[in-house]
């Protein structure tokens, strides 16, 4: 594909990015992406009569059917959410707190999955939410096989926490292979993460147990790496 034609589908992404973002009207959308109105209302045409985009009365621009018709596919085409899903209902019974299974995508966590706990709180995440690794339990989970200086990078980039507490705390959390998220993005929200790992003892996803502190004492999240574990190596298993 030439050069010109990169840019112009690389555009007609961003523009499908800026409405899945909550920009429903031409003009949001232009100033979000800084594009010419002649531009992005050439994009929208086409991305209307391919269904990737709908107008909806009132409302505005919407994804379409056929971008659901794909995430639909797209699932399918994951075994691992169907494989995990049962043991990450029957975690969530058993704890009672928010369970999320999550994958690396570049550099961010990708929640494949969330089961709300039972508890009178409820976790902001949601299925499809992408945030930094750094700043995640799951994150640092999916992180704990890279290299020190990538560990850096992302701490460094991503959070404001201190650089030398954290990389410390990667360090443990690499040789015991789990992590915590100790109130380092919310206020109150702390969790505890586990790897999943392929034959080849790669990682592949991670899980994670969360609530806030009140549920969540230093002592409770020691005893919740074990069961954590368990749960990771029964899906391990399923995969394998």
């Amino acid at each position: 594909m030439s050069t010109q034609g990169n840019q112009a589908l690389a555009k007609a992404f961003a523009v499908i990015d800026a409405i899945a973002a909550g920009h429903r009207q031409l003009k949001d959308i232009c100033d979000y992406l800084a594009l010419p109105k002649s531009t992005v209302h050439r994009i929208l045409q086409g991305l209307i009569e391919a269904r990737y985009v709908r107008e909806v009365k009132g409302i505005g621009l919407v994804l379409g059917t056929k971008m659901i018709q794909l995430g639909i596919r797209a699932q399918q085409d994951m075994p691992l959410k169907e494989i995990a899903k049962p043991y990450l209902r029957e975690l969530a019974d058993l704890t009672l707190d928010t369970v999320h299974l999550g994958i690396k995508d570049e550099d961010a966590i990708f929640y494949l999955d969330k089961i709300p706990g039972q508890r009178q709180v409820q976790m902001r995440s949601q299925v499809g939410d992408r945030l930094p690794l750094a700043a995640t339990g799951v994150g640092k989970a999916l992180m704990l096989d890279m290299p020190k200086m990538e560990w850096r990078r992302l701490i460094t980039s991503q959070t404001d926490l201190d650089v030398d507490v954290m990389m410390a705390r990667m360090q443990e959390y690499a040789k015991n292979d789990f992590s915590f998220d100790l109130e380092d993005n919310d206020d109150l929200v702390r969790c505890v993460a586990v790897p999943i790992r392929n034959k080849y003892n790669n990682i592949i996803a991670a899980i994670s147990v969360t609530s806030i502190k009140e549920y969540m004492p230093d002592s409770r999240m020691q005893e919740l790496i074990e069961t954590i574990t368990d749960y990771c190596k029964k899906i391990s298993e399923q995969l394998n």
